[in-house]
Formats: structure tokens, sequence, C-alpha cells
């Protein structure tokens, strides 16, 4: 059995009837005082107590000490980067080819909606732009690489992987690119260095190539 709700004029008359018998509504409802026990809000205001806090660094010199530091982990991080892991040196010369394509997962429209790649279209990038320079992924931290890379005969990006980008631009006056985060060595599956990434046709060739410390003590002459 379905329940049958008031209408609107039946509800208008509820409410009329409600005033004329002396109920009270909220529009006419008595302030009836305070029942119980009460106590203050125990809280802070949180605001006022961090600019309380940071007044009482400042006052004490704590802040400008936490500035500093902060800087100089800053500074720190700049100058050497956390170097990537799982990288080794090269002990024997191997070369692979990388293919750069991907497939598209879903429409690729302009904002006007011309469709510039349907779903499942595979893309290779270097049918439309070449590599215009080698890319040299080595250990900064290893003289051998480094000059193994300074002394590369065609247009390259010097790449690390470790070491001290800053410190090596300054000394070489050239720029030297670092692999944050080691993005690009994990796309490349590179996990020895030096490596050279080179264009081969519609493909990358890497290539591996070992190079021997000159202060090695089993180096021999």
């Amino acid at each position: 059995m379905r329940r049958a709700f008031p209408t609107v004029p039946a509800v208008a008359m509820l409410l009329a009837a409600t005033l004329a018998a002396g109920i009270p509504t909220a529009a006419s409802a008595k302030d009836l005082g305070v029942r119980g026990a009460t106590w203050p809000i125990a809280e802070p205001d949180l605001l006022a107590e961090i600019e309380a806090r940071l007044l009482e660094m400042e006052r004490s010199g704590a802040l400008a000490r936490f500035e500093a530091e902060a800087r100089e982990r800053a500074r720190s991080r700049l100058e050497e980067p956390e170097p990537v892991a799982g990288i080794a040196p090269a002990r024997e010369e191997r070369s692979r080819t990388f293919d750069p394509a991907i497939v598209v997962e879903r429409d690729i429209r302009t904002p006007d909606g011309i469709l510039i790649a349907a779903a499942g279209t595979r893309v290779d990038p270097l049918e439309r732009v070449g590599l215009t320079r080698d890319l040299l992924f080595v250990d900064g931290r290893r003289a051998a690489e480094i000059a193994w890379a300074l002394a590369h005969d065609r247009s390259a990006k010097i790449v690390l992987l470790a070491g001290r980008p800053l410190d090596l631009m300054r000394k070489h006056r050239r720029a030297f690119y670092f692999d944050t985060g080691g993005r690009l060595a994990a796309r490349f599956g590179i996990a020895a260095t030096p490596s050279l990434v080179a264009q081969d046709g519609t493909r990358l060739r890497i290539t591996e190539i070992p190079v021997e410390d000159r202060d090695d003590p089993e180096r021999e002459d």
C-alpha cells in the first residue's frame, strides 16, 4: 500500500493551525538560557600559534639557521645530484638496437577536434624528426669516462648518471646534463657507462664502451 504525502495546500493549512495554536516556531523561539556547566574553547588559534613560534625562532636565531641549512641542502643537491641507482662501469663492448616507437592508446585531437592520431596508431618519432646529436651517458665521477665523452668525434650531449655537473661545466666550459631520477636511463635500459646512443635508421643503437681508468693499478702498460 502506497503512503499519501500531504499536498502543498495541506502543508500551508497545518502551518497556519500551528501558529494559531501558539506552538513556537523558529521565528518565535525564546532564549532559554544556559543549562549545565560550560568551559571556554581550549584550542589555541593555529595561525596565532604559528606566528608566535616564528617570532620566537627569529629572536633566538633559529629561523636564520634553518634558512641557511635549507639553502645549503639545495646547493648541495644542485652541485651533486643523487646518482642514478644500478649503474656500473661497462666491462665489455655490447651493442643493441632500441625502438622508440609508441602505440597511441586513445585518439589524439587538436583543440578544435581534428584527429591527429587514432587509437592503436604506431608512431615513430625518428620518422619525423631525427636525433640531431648523439647521447653519451657517463659516470661523472670517473675521469676516464669524461675524457672519452669529450673526445667524441660527433656532436653529442653528455648526460651524467652521477657526478658534479656544475664543476664539470666550469672546468671544461661546455654543457653537461644530469639524468635526474634516472628517467632516461630507465627509458633506454642503460645499466652500464659509458654508453653511446646514436640513430641507426629508424632505430636507436645503444653501445656500451668500456674505458680504463688511468690510475687503475691493474692497467697494463
